[in-house]
């Protein structure tokens, strides 16, 4: 009997030894839940009732009872003083704003009497200080490791696992397909369904807030359905070209309808991919290339109206649409087919065109280029894919014009630059006139006009008219920039220039024998001195125009005077050598082509001479330094040539009158020298 009371004791206390330590965690855990709640509840403010701080101890909430009674007693003094001055105090108060003290009906001690302007003194509860793991970079640093994270977890997993999950499907049912398990219609079948089981499931979980994950499970459906339907017309014949096409189209459809419910650029940029492949996969033997082009057009149409002003959308559907053309045209092109080739190629032109002037009419951004950039990067590379585009698009469409137009409508191809530039130029006005913004569009716009206009001379014209044209616009050019005070224009109208003389230089001077020609009276000389007119009339019109105007530097006038001057003296050096070279290479004889070499040599060392005393004259005259040193300069080159080349080269006769011509030329100008610095320092 004692042995069975000593087993139970025994028994109670091990049960007791056991059952205790589990009771007082258990214990524990609910009262550290129910502790959290609370903190909870008071740090959202969510508890401050008059049964949940009925709970708390009397002397924790003394001091905030006291501060809040002071308060109240601040604020019916100045309500006091506020009505005295008949300033009306708006009822703002509600019930959660009124004193909270008494409605807790705690006993509260009476305030210390204060003077009336005296803060009332309220010490809150010291503040445990913050420990070393949440100072310094480490909680930047767990916050970047937190997003890195998330970025992997949720979306490179997730895209690697659809993709995975693509793989594994198509190696099974390629085995299943090699060992005859299902047959064709099975095999669609189960594409099709597996396709809308995965876009039904990225429906479910984008209703339920999981965007990420439910735009992969929408990428991966479509997918498999654009894949589906390829099986079911390229490889099995299950469908009809017509149908398989139909079917595509409403997939593309589908997945632009997806992308703007999810707001999903994903998506939209692979409707629009397979939208662009279908007309690949479905190929067949029949060259339905009116159809192929009004597909390509809506297609386009909807990449950049429907489906939204995305980063990327534009360039692809830019770049699809012309890839597809090309590979159209390497296969099918025909010239009977020229006509419908240049519509679609029109409206492809247009629907870019005019989308880009619809964005900026409708929606007008700030203007200059440096906002875009420091507001975000994805302003800034929206902006540079617009410009982008905008300076292709006319670009594209006249290389492909002129490519198919120019073996069999070659005189109408400048007329039909002149319309490009045309185009451009009213473009620009619209976008001007009719927008808050953009002077950076704007410009650009006249940029592309008048390149239009600098490509119809070489278009249209030939030869020595191609460089006095570019000369000519830039006169003009120069004229328009002095007027509207436009330096784009006036550094545009130098680039002409240069793009003038280096045509000039390079096709136009006749670097190897001329044959015996009249002098002057010539093509070449005549079209250079058209080119040397230009340029001085643009400096003339830089200088009395320009200068009184404030509108171009006296550098820029210098410039193109400079410019006059080496041009003038280049166009009569060629002229002047190249009429002996003519006549020496005609000689039979010897010693008559080097008689008619020397008269050359002589005749350009005179030339230079009375050139240079000309400028000088000129310099005095116009009181220009400028021309005064250019001059100079001639003068001393002449010397050059006349000690390093002519008295090797010339004959006694031919020697002496170099020298003497230049001799007396340079002395005449020391004695102009002379007379004006002595009138200048007795002036003084």
């Amino acid at each position: 009997m004692d042995d069975a009371w000593v087993a139970i004791i025994v028994g109670l206390v091990l049960l007791a030894l056991i059952a205790l330590p589990i009771a007082a965690i258990i214990i524990s855990l609910l009262t550290r839940r129910k502790l959290r709640k609370q903190l909870a509840a008071l740090n959202a403010n969510q508890s401050f009732t008059p049964d949940a701080l009925q709970q708390l101890r009397v002397s924790d909430l003394a001091p905030l009872a006291q501060a809040i009674q002071q308060v109240e007693t601040r604020t019916a003094k100045l309500e006091a003083a506020l009505k005295a001055h008949a300033i009306e105090i708006a009822e703002e108060t509600t019930a959660t704003e009124r004193p909270l003290a008494p409605a807790i009906a705690l006993p509260v001690p009476r305030p210390a009497p204060t003077q009336p302007e005296e803060a009332p003194q309220f010490s809150p509860p010291p503040v445990a200080p913050p420990t070393a793991s949440a100072q310094g970079p480490a909680a930047p640093r767990a916050v970047q490791a937190q997003r890195i994270e998330s970025v992997i977890g949720r979306r490179l997993l997730g895209w690697a696992a659809v993709v995975l999950i693509l793989f594994a499907t198509a190696f099974f049912l390629k085995y299943a397909f090699d060992n005859r398990w299902i047959g064709e219609l099975g095999r669609v079948t189960i594409g099709v369904i597996a396709g809308v089981t995965l876009t039904a499931l990225g429906f479910r979980y984008y209703s339920r807030g999981w965007s990420i994950f439910s735009q992969i499970l929408t990428a991966g459906g479509v997918v498999l359905l654009y894949l589906s339907v390829y099986a079911a017309f390229g490889y099995y014949h299950l469908a009809s070209q017509k149908a398989a096409f139909i079917y595509l189209i409403i997939l593309v459809a589908e997945a632009a309808a997806l992308a703007l419910l999810y707001e999903a650029p994903a998506i939209a940029v692979m409707a629009l991919i397979g939208g662009f492949l279908a007309p690949i996969l479905m190929r067949s033997d029949r060259d339905q290339y009116r159809s192929l082009f009004g597909y390509i057009a809506v297609l386009d149409v909807g990449a950049l109206a429907l489906l939204g002003h995305w980063l990327g959308l534009g360039s692809l559907a830019f770049a699809g649409t012309h890839l597809l053309f090309w590979l159209w045209y390497e296969d099918s092109y025909h010239p009977r087919k020229l006509w419908a080739v240049m519509i679609f190629q029109a409206a492809v032109f247009s629907i870019f065109l005019i989308a880009h002037l619809a964005r900026r009419l409708i929606r007008p951004q700030p203007s200059g280029f440096a906002p875009a950039w420091i507001s975000s990067p994805r302003s800034f590379f929206t902006t540079l894919e617009d410009l982008g585009l905008l300076l292709l698009n006319p670009f594209v469409f006249f290389a492909t014009s002129y490519h198919l137009l120019d073996p069999d409508h070659h005189d109408w191809m400048g007329v039909f630059t002149v319309i490009m530039a045309l185009i451009y130029a009213g473009a620009a006005k619209l976008l001007i006139d009719r927008s808050a913004h953009p002077r950076r569009e704007g410009l650009l716009m006249i940029g592309i006009a008048i390149t239009f206009v600098t490509l119809a001379i070489p278009v249209q014209l030939h030869s020595n008219w191609i460089t006095i044209a570019w000369a000519v616009q830039a006169v003009v050019m120069i004229w328009a920039g002095i007027e509207i005070k436009s330096k784009p224009l006036q550094i545009t109208a130098l680039a002409l220039f240069v793009l003038a003389l280096g045509r000039l230089l390079l096709w136009d001077t006749p670097l190897a024998d001329r044959g015996r020609f009249t002098p002057v009276l010539n093509k070449y000389f005549l079209s250079s001195m058209a080119v040397v007119v230009c340029l001085l009339a643009a400096a003339l019109l830089a200088q009395k125009l320009g200068e009184s105007r404030q509108a171009v530097a006296r550098r820029f006038t210098l410039l193109i005077l400079l410019v006059t001057i080496a041009t003038l003296w280049f166009v009569m050096s060629v002229e002047t050598f190249t009429y002996f070279l003519g006549r020496a290479n005609a000689m039979r004889l010897l010693d008559d082509r080097r008689h008619e070499l020397w008269l050359g040599q002589m005749a350009l060392s005179v030339l230079w001479s009375i050139y240079a005393a000309a400028l000088m004259a000129i310099g005095f005259v116009r009181r220009s330094a400028a021309i005064r040193w250019s001059a100079l300069g001639l003068f001393a080159l002449t010397v050059f040539k006349v000690m390093l080349i002519d008295i090797a080269v010339l004959q006694q006769l031919y020697r002496i009158i170099a020298f003497f011509v230049l001799g007396l030329l340079l002395l005449v100008v020391a004695w102009a020298y002379h007379r004006a610095f002595r009138a200048r320092e007795s002036s003084t």
